[in-house]
């Protein structure tokens, strides 16, 4: 029987995995053309494995991991040789020496003296949309390359550093685009990339807004399910239109600016996803916009810039949903106990230093709300009214307070609901429905300017939203608040 020597395990694992390797990863400053590069580096020299770390320095990116090289030799001549066909073979160019030179300068951070340009064409085309052909450099000296739709010359064309375009064109065969506009993460710290770089393959929606918003939240759903969400940074884009009445462009997406990087829990992630995707379905219905288009604008600009002016719209378009479709199409719909804390987190995102009471402006909300549906809901024989009605007395009393225009205003007609709807239900406003709300605490949350006012209301309007549809978690059954 044969034993392992231990004492000569350093040697026989040396290297173990792969050789360690690091790469460098000049940047341009185009951020979807860098991130190409970065992942076709990837690919040609340590291959797209879970013990890949990456990091951004700044004017380039640090990649470490562990190269195998009897599996990655040789990719990058292969993929050489697939450039120079198409430009014609290049018989003066010796791709084996070529591409140590590239190499030598990507683990050991040097200039490569013997860069070679190539106009962006051929193999080089759609590798951005900033190296588009058009006017550029000297190509404006002349009247004949200034002319509309001047591509042919070759002052109109980008010239693009073959050793920048070959790592361009391995990313963009690994990340292959069949959509019109083309997203790709951006990842720091350790990921397994075999998982996670494919650009995300959605119908999206005729507004680049709305699609960029639903990019993301589809990322991070389906991230935290591999524990990466917090690992991606940005997300980089091209769009693909069509010339004749579209201007292509890309850019990048921070993540943390966005309310979808500010979203820690997954059930939060979810809801909004699911929600937003069903209201951008029906706000373009057969490519043509319609009377909930604005709503899904409202909650686009609010997800990807969780600003006031944002948050104010997007609060109008929940209760637009509610009054049109009603409380199961509203983010803040109380589906489960994991939903229950939706509001103050949406909240907090926008608002984070907010120091008043979050139970006594609910328990407010939840009162309002009865009152509502007490005092509005029924004829004049105390039939309850059908339930698209009920919806629409609704909001025409939300849109009573949304309007308030001062603190003091809004507190009459405020009081005025529940007073009404306590004459109909003698509960309402009272712990029986935990409706008992601290009026010290709220008028401290209310504040003394309109400032604090304003964010005050803000909050009150969503947790109106979310009580007006809430159901108890314990027994499932709807509360006296709809009826």
């Amino acid at each position: 029987m044969s034993t392992f020597d231990w004492s000569a395990a350093t040697t026989a694992l040396h290297n173990f995995g792969g050789d360690p390797t690091t790469l460098y990863i000049e940047k341009t400053g185009l951020p979807f053309y860098d991130a190409l590069r970065l992942y076709g580096a990837i690919d040609l020299y340590i291959g797209l494995r879970e013990d890949v770390t990456i990091e951004d320095t700044g004017i380039r990116w640090k990649v470490t991991g562990r190269r195998r090289p009897k599996f990655m030799d040789g990719r990058d001549v292969a993929f050489l040789n697939r450039i120079k066909e198409q430009f014609g073979g290049r018989k003066n160019l010796n791709s084996d020496e070529y591409c140590k030179k590239m190499y030598s300068y990507l683990v050991n951070v040097k200039s490569f003296s013997d860069e070679k340009p190539f106009p962006a064409d051929k193999a080089f085309v759609k590798l951005d949309s900033t190296l588009q052909a058009g006017i550029r450099g000297i190509s404006a000296a002349n009247y004949e390359t200034l002319q509309t739709g001047q591509t042919s010359k070759k002052e109109c064309k980008a010239m693009i550093p073959l050793s920048e375009g070959l790592l361009a064109f391995v990313g963009k065969k690994r990340t292959e685009n069949i959509s019109r506009i083309y997203f790709l993460p951006v990842f720091e710290g350790r990921i397994d990339l075999s998982k996670v770089v494919s650009p995300l393959r959605m119908r999206g929606s005729p507004n680049v807004l709305c699609t960029q918003a639903l990019m993301l939240l589809a990322l991070k759903t389906s991230l935290f399910a591999e524990g990466y969400q917090d690992r991606l940074t940005s997300v980089v884009y091209n769009t693909d239109f069509g010339s004749r009445n579209a201007f292509n462009f890309s850019g990048i997406i921070k993540i943390d600016s966005t309310a979808i990087g500010k979203m820690r829990s997954p059930d939060l992630v979810s809801h909004a996803y699911q929600t937003f995707a069903r209201l951008v379905s029906s706000a373009w219905s057969q490519g043509k916009t319609n009377d909930l288009t604005s709503a899904a604008m409202g909650m686009a600009y609010w997800l990807m810039q969780p600003v006031s002016k944002h948050l104010y719209s997007m609060i109008t378009a929940q209760e637009r949903l509610y009054k049109g479709k009603g409380a199961k199409s509203t983010l803040f719909y109380v589906q489960n106990k994991n939903h229950t804390n939706h509001v103050k987190e949406i909240f907090e995102m926008t608002y984070g230093n907010w120091n008043g009471d979050h139970e006594s402006v609910r328990k407010l909300a939840r009162a309002v709300a009865s009152g509502i549906s007490w005092a509005r809901g029924r004829d004049e024989h105390g039939k309850w009214l059908e339930d698209k009605e009920q919806r629409k007395n609704w909001y025409n009393e939300v849109t009573m307070l949304r309007s308030a225009p001062s603190a003091k205003t809004f507190r009459e007609r405020v009081m005025i609901l529940i007073e009404q709807g306590h004459r109909e239900h003698g509960q309402i406003g009272t712990a029986h429905r935990d409706e008992d709300f601290d009026p010290e605490a709220l008028f401290s949350s209310i504040g003394t300017n309109r400032s604090e006012f304003e964010k005050f209301r803000d909050l009150f309007r969503m947790y109106l939203v979310q009580e007006s549809t809430y159901k108890k978690v314990e027994d499932k059954a709807t509360t006296d608040t709809d009826k």
